[in-house]
């Protein structure tokens, strides 16, 4: 059983890796990349072992390793379906629950990418201990390195199956969002270490010692720390923490084999929701009287756009439902906050020079830097890059915009007035903040003529890329967090930095005349700016919208036949 659940395993995986060529080409990449990550490790295994003390490599490796196997319990939970391959659900109708089974799942999960590259990194001790000329505790990391990575596995399984969000659609959305936050404040953690720091650099030491020594005492460190209280001469302690490392996955694979056992034989619960809508019979026609209200962004936008109004209304659905839409709609807004919170933690002032003399810059209300005011114009374009593979993210379900006729460019222009009702909004706030911050008013001009002219620019690539260059997205339902299997995020890099070399230079006319304005202090300047913003953005997304309406009239069957080739969008939807 075991055998051939392992051998599944890898077959599953390696036909996801080579459906295509670019699948190969990621999987190059992505190979490149772990073994250049594996050599710094061990390059930092290395000089950890020829130059630290005894004591500090215990201290390390036993905190590195309670991190790592946190990691296996608290990563799979919020970055959903990385590794659902084998689901004991999914072998339901294949097997009964077994002891044999369980074991098989283990170790399928053991010997998968991630399994074998934990692995690996569970050994590098034994490689840190010898060139610390310290025998015994490295013949004890050894022994030890088994029972971690058992550790890993069970605790990673038993989390993610008895939760159930892997087979739960709505745990999915929920979990991704949650690990987007989570990975935006774990990226800002580097921004507290000059305020924790301060002035007393001796006693942050000492507090990190003892959160090193805290980690690795604990049960998830127990297997790396065993080998430095060895090192230091504690051989009972060190016998302990090592028996302590082996009983915990014993007692962990029993809880596995229940956790199997219970969800192989428990109905599939429904997950799905009833939404009840509203009949709205105001301001409707007659045909019209007591039908839901399902999309009433519709009803709302018809006056002014008749023929869009359905689409934008639907793609406004999208960015409140989706999880996919949702972490960009999370992310365009506290891409400001990332810019801010890292010199605004660190300190409220900072000495700068300017010839030759010191000159204060303040983060205060009113006399922040200027370069503060481009945030706007960066958000800009980000807001308006989101939508360039809109399609993909459509899925199948593009076929009832093929099938019900609608022309391209109504299809164009719904969808720039799906993110516009809230992306307009969220550029003005964020205009006038970071200019209220900097206290250039005489700069409103320009920046907000800049902003327009990228916003316009960038929604005109959108309608554009997402008809001529559609590459391959998650498919509904799966997790915003997930890699994508065939390859194409490499592609997609490719094309997102030539896309944005290719913006600048279109706008290039306007940002030079707003940049001139700014630096020069010139208010007729920034004027000039904005009316040559308004007409840049007016231009291009009118072409933008048009020419991309009249290429997708004649590719849409071709887009859709390329959709239904991705992992996952091949069923309807």
């Amino acid at each position: 059983m075991v055998a051939t659940l392992v051998k599944l395993k890898w077959r599953l995986t390696l036909n996801a890796l080579t459906k295509n060529v670019w699948a190969v080409i990621g999987t190059v990449f992505g190979a490149l990349y772990g073994i250049g990550a594996l050599v710094m490790v061990l390059a930092g295994a290395v000089g950890l072992g020829l130059k630290a003390a005894p004591d500090v490599i215990g201290l390390v490796l036993g905190a590195l390793g309670a991190l790592l196997v946190a990691g296996w319990a608290v990563v799979p939970l919020l970055v959903t379906g990385v590794d659902s391959t084998l689901d004991p659900r999914a072998m339901a109708a294949w097997a009964a629950p077994s002891r044999g089974l369980a074991l098989g799942l283990v170790a399928a999960g053991a010997l998968g990418i991630p399994g074998c590259i934990t692995a690996a990194v569970c050994l590098i001790p034994v490689l840190t201990w010898l060139l610390a000329g310290q025998l015994a505790a490295a013949l004890l990391a050894l022994l030890c390195a088994p029972a971690a990575l058992a550790a890993c596995v069970l605790l990673s399984r038993i989390l993610v199956t008895a939760a159930g969000i892997s087979s739960s659609r709505r745990g999915r959305e929920t979990t991704a969002i949650i690990a987007f936050v989570v990975f935006l404040v774990v990226t800002q953690a580097p921004n507290l270490i000059a305020r924790i720091l301060g002035d007393d650099l001796t006693g942050f030491l000492q507090q990190l010692r003892t959160l090193a020594k805290v980690m690795g005492l604990s049960p998830f460190g127990w297997a790396f720390a065993a080998p430095g209280f060895m090192s230091a001469g504690s051989v009972p302690a060190a016998l302990a923490l090592a028996v302590g490392a082996w009983i915990l996955p014993v007692i962990l694979l029993p809880l596995w084999q229940r956790v199997v056992g219970k969800v192989m034989t428990s109905p599939g619960a429904s997950h799905t929701r009833t939404r009840a809508y509203a009949a709205d019979s105001a301001g409707s026609d007659a045909r019209n009287q007591g039908l839901p209200d399902v999309l009433p962004w519709a009803r709302r936008l018809s006056a002014a756009l008749p023929a869009p109004a359905a689409v934008a209304a639907r793609s406004l659905r999208y960015w409140r439902t989706d999880p996919r839409y949702l972490v960009q709609f999370l992310s365009a807004l506290l891409l400001p906050v990332v810019f801010v919170l890292g010199p605004s933690l660190n300190s409220s002032r900072f000495s700068a020079s300017a010839n030759g003399q010191p000159v204060d810059t303040s983060f205060a209300l009113g006399h922040a830097p200027a370069p503060l005011l481009f945030m706007a114009p960066g958000l800009a374009v980000f807001m308006g890059w989101v939508i360039h593979d809109d399609l993909g993210l459509d899925s199948t379900a593009l076929w009832s915009h093929i099938s019900a006729g609608i022309r391209g460019a109504h299809d164009r222009l719904g969808r720039v007035v799906g993110a516009a009702v809230w992306q307009v909004p969220a550029l003005v706030v964020i205009d006038l903040l970071m200019v209220a911050w900097t206290g250039r008013w005489e700069a409103l001009p320009a920046v907000t003529g800049a902003c327009l002219a990228l916003y316009g620019c960038a929604l005109a690539w959108s309608c554009l890329a997402s008809v001529l260059l559609p590459y391959e997205t998650l498919a509904p339902g799966d997790s915003p967090m997930r890699s994508r299997t065939s390859g194409t995020a490499f592609l997609a890099a490719l094309i997102q930095m030539a896309a944005i070399l290719l913006l600048l230079a279109v706008c290039s006319p306007v940002l030079g005349v707003a940049v001139y304005g700014v630096v020069q202090g010139a208010p007729v300047w920034g004027w000039v700016a904005l009316v040559a913003g308004g007409v840049w953005c007016g231009l291009l997304l009118w072409g933008g919208v048009v020419f991309g309406g009249r290429v997708l009239d004649r590719r849409g069957p071709q887009v859709l036949a390329t959709i239904r080739t991705w992992p996952g969008h091949s069923q309807p939807v």
